[in-house]
């Protein structure tokens, strides 16, 4: 069974918290028949029965991550608003559980959520026959092996429309999960249906002539056009039969090249570049003779679907043969999210793995969400040229694969500041991605590394020691630098400035650059709306001289103390600052920073400086923390 709390990570879903306030509908003797049918509205635009209706819902993982908690108890709060699983209750004890638990919880509940399968008795119909007072959203997961469904569609919709039972509901969501691909469906309770229905379903009468049961297969195109907002495709299933792939490729192209569905979520899943070049392909044959021209509102010939804002390609292989990615801006005119993720498979790993084909050839202008699973100082470069209304960037690897050395372009903190200092109207930069040389040729390793994994290169510690015992101290020295045949990981720097002063910024993660604690606090001067920083602390401060490096590392691994490491050292003009402009900081995370030499009675009382600090988090990858 789907976790709850990854069923509740999509992206078009907002937070029941800020929604509006609660406003009951017009209290009547409004019953459903009085409320609009949305199924009798499929019937008048022309014989959608009732009996065949087809309903379903994705699930796609937003970028943010949410504020929320999972109890065995199965309460559960996403965003502050509290949510009734009935299908966790049913699995625990049956129909006599889930009454119980309603009796304790209906009167909060603002979200109830079923996953069910074809098959299942109907204890799903009789959880929607509870009064549910306050609940904002009813939410239904379908697994079934049928591409129409069954009866079971409608009579979930006219529960979730019945005002009695449900009198504050706003939306009602259900997802299909068949043959590879899955759905998302969205029926608005309150309001107009919008998105020029009308003229949209007019665009049926233009399909080429369908083969088989033309009235099914025209149910099932009508029921796409009022309801369908998203769409996942997994690519890998599609291709294993002739059949099914020529069945999804025609969906596909309705889907990329025409004005019928305009969804406005795409995601193609277990993807080869070559999966690319198939759809691609499948669209520029238009072997159904499509008249495109008088199917879409693009007048341009190479742009494919100008209602799509969001998209997101889950690749194996970035590069396979002679095929890269193909899309870019020029496809998608009106993205506004775009979302890249590498799940790399060792039987077919060839290729640059870091190759994005000619995605960022042409500039992406609404693009402001980009997510992606690498980065270089190269990259960093093109993305400021290219996507010039980025707000958000998240560099999310895979997480065994932050300090993959198989990503071996360079990135160095020069690249990182770049890109936190070249968007004044960034809101949130999320860079969990281990820095690194160009890696030499003998060391790439396609194994993925482990995050802890602590390395000193091909030199011992002891010759270590001897060697920088030696050493003259110079404030360049004083931080060691990584070299071409260092392994990726974390990089010292000895400043970190934002100048002019970002004014936007709210989230600042980058876990694998070492400051100072007094460069930190300065940099929050910089950005005076930060609200989250992430970062790994440097266990001594470059203010204060060291004796030598040997004595360094025999501090580091705790064989003596030292005074020298007892406080973080910081600017008292720097904390008055931060004090007087009242900084809004709400959550600090440090890594690598648990231990008595670092939080001290003066570091404590710098923290105190921040008025809205709610929390701070320390993450630990060694021995020593």
């Amino acid at each position: 069974m789907v976790s709850l709390s990854a069923r509740l990570k999509r992206n078009s879903l907002p937070p029941l918290s800020l929604q509006t306030p609660l406003s009951p509908r017009p209290s009547s003797s409004r019953t459903t028949s009085s409320r609009p049918s949305y199924h009798a509205r499929l019937a008048a635009s022309g014989g959608m029965s009732p009996g065949n209706s087809y309903y379903g819902r994705t699930v796609f993982e937003v970028s943010s991550e949410a504020d929320e908690t999972a109890s065995g108890s199965g309460e559960t709060l996403w965003h502050g608003a509290p949510v009734f699983d009935a299908s966790y209750w049913h699995s625990k004890g049956g129909m006599d559980l889930v009454r119980e638990k309603h009796r304790e919880m209906h009167a909060s509940v603002e979200a109830l959520t079923i996953l069910c399968s074809s098959g299942d008795s109907n204890w799903h119909l009789e959880s929607l026959a509870l009064f549910w007072p306050r609940v904002q959203i009813v939410d239904i997961e379908y697994n079934t092996r049928e591409v129409q469904p069954d009866t079971l569609a409608l009579q979930w919709l006219c529960a979730a429309q019945d005002c009695t039972l449900f009198p504050h509901a706003q939306l009602y969501r259900l997802t299909a999960r068949w043959a590879g691909c899955t759905e998302v469906f969205e029926h608005p309770l309150c309001g107009a249906f919008g998105r020029d229905l009308a003229t949209r379903l007019a665009l049926l009468d233009r399909l080429p002539p369908l083969a088989g049961n033309q009235e099914l297969e025209m149910r099932f195109y009508k029921y796409r056009v009022l309801f369908l907002t998203a769409v996942s495709f997994a690519m890998g299933a599609m291709a294993k039969t002739a059949a099914g792939s020529r069945a999804m490729e025609s969906y596909i192209t309705y889907l990329f090249k025409t004005d019928i569905f305009a969804p406005t979520s795409i995601e193609l899943t277990d993807a080869q570049p070559q999966h690319l070049q198939a759809v691609l392909a499948a669209i520029n044959a238009n072997t159904h003779n499509i008249s495109y021209d008088k199917m879409r509102a693009t007048t341009s010939t190479a742009a494919l679907q100008s209602s799509l804002r969001h998209i997101c390609f889950d690749m194996h292989n970035m590069a396979s043969g002679r095929d890269r990615i193909i899309f870019c801006a020029v496809h998608f005119p009106k993205l506004e999210s775009l979302i890249i993720r590498h799940s790399p498979d060792f039987r077919l790993l060839h290729g640059d793995t870091m190759n994005l084909g000619v995605l960022f050839s042409l500039r992406w202008p609404d693009l402001v969400e980009l997510q992606l699973p690498f980065i270089s100082d190269q990259y960093a470069k093109t993305l400021q040229s290219k996507c010039p209304a980025l707000r958000f960037l998240f560099v999310l690897p895979e997480s065994r694969y932050e300090r993959w050395t198989a990503y071996s372009q360079s990135f160095t903190p020069d690249g990182l500041h770049g890109l936190a200092t070249h968007w004044p109207t960034m809101q949130q930069l999320v860079v969990k991605y281990a820095f690194r040389h160009a890696l030499s040729t003998h060391n790439i390793d396609v194994a993925p590394m482990s995050p802890s994994r602590i390395s000193f290169g091909s030199v011992k510690r002891s010759t270590l020691s001897r060697r920088t015992s030696m050493l003259p101290i110079s404030p360049e020295s004083q931080l060691p630098t990584p070299t071409a045949d260092s392994l990726p990981g974390p990089w010292p720097r000895e400043s970190f400035s934002i100048h002019p002063k970002h004014r936007n910024l709210c989230v600042l993660r980058m876990p694998y650059l070492q400051l100072p604690f007094s460069v930190a606090l300065a940099m929050l001067v910089d950005v005076p709306q930060l609200l989250m920083l992430e970062f790994t602390p440097l266990l001594r401060d470059p203010a204060v001289p060291l004796q030598g490096l040997a004595s360094t590392l025999r501090r580091r691994v705790s064989i003596s103390p030292s005074p020298q490491l007892n406080a973080p050292f910081a600017d008292s003009n720097v904390v008055y600052q931060l004090g007087t402009a009242k900084h809004p900081l709400e959550s600090m995370v440090l890594h690598d920073a648990c231990t008595t030499r670092y939080i001290t009675t003066s570091w404590i009382q710098i923290m105190n400086t921040f008025l809205q600090l709610s929390a701070v988090s320390f993450v630990a990858t060694s021995q020593e923390d």
